[in-house]
């Protein structure tokens, strides 16, 4: 029978890897079952829900709904959308991101706060045509391009969207 002495080295290797085993699960910058894309997570839902019920989603998740600030956040995005759906180029297929102008009319505003300094708008968008207030990405045109523009829509629509938070 091995005395303690002999025992120790394989105890301390033991609970060397018992200690890097428990970090790198503390250090997991993700919750299961979302997307690191960048210094963010990312949680899609396929399901399509109201701008305010799919913001109350994210909310409860720690999240908003996303905003992007510049044209690669948002082809960044997009392109994660694209390889996630079934059929990326089906016309009107839709998703939620978080800008809404529901305080005041024309005044845009990101739901997480986000200064409102990017703008990626289809041609003669937004038009608050019937009462449009959220934006989602549209996916309509030629192109990824023309595709990741936005539309100002009627709230009460149902889109797929995602949740976004900050890496932890």
């Amino acid at each position: 029978m091995a005395s303690l002495v002999q025992k120790f080295p394989l105890m301390v290797i033991l609970l060397i890897g018992f200690i890097w085993l428990s970090e790198g699960e503390a250090c997991t910058k993700c919750p299961q079952y979302w997307m690191e894309i960048g210094e963010y997570c990312y949680q899609y839902f396929g399901n399509q829900m109201k701008f305010h019920d799919a913001e109350g989603v994210c909310n409860r998740l720690g999240g908003f709904l996303p905003s992007i600030r510049n044209e690669e956040e948002g082809n960044t995005i997009y392109q994660l959308w694209k390889g996630l759906v079934n059929h990326p180029t089906q016309k009107d297929s839709a998703y939620w991101i978080g800008l809404r102008d529901t305080h005041q009319e024309s005044k845009f505003e990101w739901t997480d706060g986000t200064p409102l300094e990017y703008y990626n708008w289809i041609p003669g968008q937004p038009d608050n045509s019937n009462g449009e207030d959220c934006v989602c990405v549209r996916n309509d045109g030629n192109n990824d391009d023309e595709r990741q523009r936005w539309n100002d829509m009627r709230c009460d629509w149902g889109q797929a969207f995602f949740c976004r938070k900050p890496l932890n």
